[in-house]
């Protein structure tokens, strides 16, 4: 089914919607942030610069049974099993709405590492609500903190009525994908933080262990 384009720009604010809610304060900072459609296909690029480790990031982005915590529009999320080692399925059920267009989509993607240590999510046809889609996670260490890319390209399988204009898309989409980004920076480095502690924790306990009084009789 091929997807007007409007329809595909407001498809794309609703896809959008699945990662991205209302934003709370950190220090990440969003440097790019597009959406573009050309004939059915939803193209979406963000790049961010996060203040949290790079193995922490992707912790939360392959945490899937957990994946719910970065949207409050995933309804369900679970793991399917598969016989390739290589790769692991994820289906999610999300709430879509916009204006007044609300509906449930089905989404099943196979997840992998790449050798790059970047992950790669394909979505399943025959199991999903999209006729194709492929997002790359590419997630890069830097001294001060991580930078994070997302590229993915998704076709809906889906009528998605018209009645979003396309400048309150683009308005909407940057503030969504803030809040994303947001949350991945949150937990990544509340999990680094703890895990420092700990280390802490095992150190301190070493330095202040004393050894037992001699016995002078």
């Amino acid at each position: 089914m091929l997807v007007p384009i409007c329809n595909a720009r407001f498809f794309a604010a609703a896809v959008a919607a699945v990662f991205f809610q209302p934003s709370f304060s950190e220090a990440y900072e969003l440097n790019r942030a597009e959406v573009t459609e050309d004939n059915g296909i939803i193209r979406i690029i963000v790049s961010a610069t996060l203040d949290a480790p790079a193995e922490y990031i992707r912790q939360v982005l392959t945490d899937y049974r957990n994946i719910y915590r970065l949207s409050s529009s995933i309804v369900e999320t679970d793991v399917i099993e598969t016989c390739r080692r290589d790769e692991t399925r994820v289906r999610t059920k999300i709430q879509v709405c916009a204006s007044v267009f609300c509906r449930e989509v089905e989404r099943v993607e196979a997840v992998r590492a790449l050798d790059s240590g970047d992950l790669q999510a394909r979505i399943v046809p025959e199991q999903s609500e999209f006729r194709s889609g492929l997002a790359i996670w590419k997630i890069t260490a830097l001294d001060y903190g991580s930078e994070l890319e997302y590229h993915a390209t998704l076709e809906p399988d889906f009528f998605i009525p018209p009645v979003v204009g396309v400048p309150a898309i683009r308005s909407s989409l940057k503030a969504e994908f803030s809040t994303t980004v947001a949350r991945i920076e949150k937990i990544a480095s509340i999990n680094a933080e703890r895990d420092r502690s700990e280390e802490h924790a095992f150190e301190d306990a070493d330095i202040k262990k004393t050894d037992m009084p001699c016995n002078r009789n």
